[in-house]
């Protein structure tokens, strides 16, 4: 699945290198909401941080919420105390779209993850433009020395990056390129099984305090939240439990205080 995918974003990078233009883009466009600070400074302060994501439809579970009031989600995801929030804009696969990360960014003051299938600096120009304040690098998906154009492009342009692995071998590429935001997908991309000892597997063999270590997908209890902190996590990213929830705001308060 995640080279069907790779396959069909490159047709789409391809187009989008022959209308994007970039020639009058601008560092400091748009005012920067930190998404890593604010992530560190609450896991020192050892307190919950979820990044709560906008996830219209998944390839495994298919379609979620077809009709989803971006506004409204994030506005509750606020309320309910997100530390910040992820917005998927995919299309072809979950359904996302850049509107709706345009949306979210008119709709609250949170830091911004845009995230997608990074692949090609242009998008991450594209990123920049749209107003997000991090961008995801998925190491599955790109040879190192693509990962390491794209991360120094995203720094240069003051965003920050979520760097994703699944395993111990692409954790230690993550950490000999200097990630400090590094997320820990519990999903195996292959098999799409979900078990979080794979956060807790790979948070072991953390030492450095400044790594915000974020656990992805699985996240749907507070039991998952406390079994996690155990091993000195604290940031979650969430999407599809909160979408499907009946009350967001008392589901994230549930999920923040870990009881």
């Amino acid at each position: 699945m995640l080279n069907e995918i790779i396959n069909n974003k490159l047709k789409e990078v391809n187009q989008l290198r022959e209308t994007l233009d970039i020639s009058s883009i601008n560092i400091n466009s748009s005012q920067k909401n930190h998404f890593y600070k604010k992530l560190f400074n609450n896991q020192n302060n050892k307190k919950n941080s979820i990044i709560a994501e906008i996830k219209r439809r998944s390839p495994s579970k298919g379609m979620l919420a077809e009709n989803l009031n971006v506004s409204k989600t994030v506005s509750d995801y606020a309320s309910g105390g997100a530390a910040c929030i992820s917005v998927l804009t995919e299309k072809d696969y979950f359904n996302g779209s850049n509107e709706d990360l345009l949306e979210a960014k008119n709709s609250i003051n949170l830091p911004l993850l845009r995230k997608d299938f990074m692949l090609d600096p242009i998008q991450i120009y594209e990123s920049k433009m749209l107003g997000a304040d991090c961008v995801l690098l998925i190491v599955s998906a790109l040879s190192q020395s693509t990962y390491k154009k794209l991360f120094e492009l995203a720094s240069q342009l003051d965003l920050d990056v979520l760097t994703e692995v699944h395993d111990i071998y692409e954790l230690d590429f993550a950490l000999s390129q200097n990630a400090k935001l590094i997320g820990i997908n519990n999903r195996n991309l292959k098999t799409f099984d979900v078990d979080i000892n794979t956060s807790i597997d790979l948070a072991s063999t953390i030492n450095d305090s400044d790594i915000v270590l974020v656990s992805e997908s699985g996240i749907s209890s507070s039991s998952d939240i406390i079994t996690l902190n155990s091993s000195g996590i604290y940031t979650f990213l969430v999407g599809e439990h909160l979408i499907k929830s009946k009350n967001i705001t008392n589901e994230l308060g549930v999920l923040i205080n870990g009881k």
